[in-house]
């Protein structure tokens, strides 16, 4: 079974988008038509932007809707409108058809949270990515190098030794490292070049490797 992001919640407006075969249109009958909420928790106070109008007339209303989601509820995805649609996480979801037995119910449930999961972990991947990037270029412009290594090399070394030591994983007081000296031979290309911190420089003083 399938399951279509079919909207978000953020601050309370309930953002739509078509997905598969449902149509903002569609998501939005069956949202403005919901009751309230019965858990013990109360939901926040949601609304609907809606345009109306097409050019410079047009404007936005917002239509408010019931709160049909308590603030409990928001651990758990929480099946709503007969299970057409479910949420979880702020995020709206619709099956490509309505579960039928407790078994569809359950996919239903798991491919929502695998959906959720994954959309987490993919933006904190990008974080990461993007943090080591930003602080090997300000390492290459102002940290200690031993010998003129291009900042492209130093970027991606950063980026894949996660800018700690490789040998004892210390974080700070950190060296672009020749593995084969360049008394020795030893080159500037990302596969001679390590990070080491300060400590395990010394220690390894000429030597080729670690």
């Amino acid at each position: 079974m399938v399951v279509y992001k079919v909207g978000d919640i953020v601050d309370g407006a309930v953002t739509l988008r078509p997905a598969g075969p449902f149509k903002v249109s569609d998501t939005a009958a069956i949202l403005t038509n919901l009751p309230a909420s019965t858990e013990p928790c109360p939901g926040p106070d949601l609304h609907l932007p809606v345009v109306i109008g097409k050019g410079e007339f047009a404007r936005v209303v917002d239509i408010p809707l019931q709160p049909f989601v308590g603030v409990c509820d928001q651990n758990e995805p929480v099946c709503i409108a007969d299970e057409r649609l479910v949420i979880f996480r702020g995020r709206l979801f619709a099956p490509e058809w309505t579960p039928r037995n407790a078994a569809e119910r359950e996919e239903v449930i798991l491919r929502v949270k695998k959906a959720v999961y994954s959309e987490a972990a993919e933006l904190e991947g990008i974080r990461a990515t993007v943090r080591n990037f930003e602080t090997a270029m300000q390492f290459a412009k102002s940290g200690p190098s031993r010998q003129p290594i291009p900042s492209s090399v130093q970027v991606a070394v950063w980026a894949r030794d996660g800018g700690q030591c490789v040998a004892c994983g210390a974080t700070s007081d950190l060296h672009f490292d020749h593995i084969i000296p360049v008394a020795k031979g030893g080159g500037t290309s990302e596969s001679n070049i390590q990070i080491l911190c300060r400590t395990c420089n010394l220690k390894k003083s000429d030597r080729i490797g670690g």
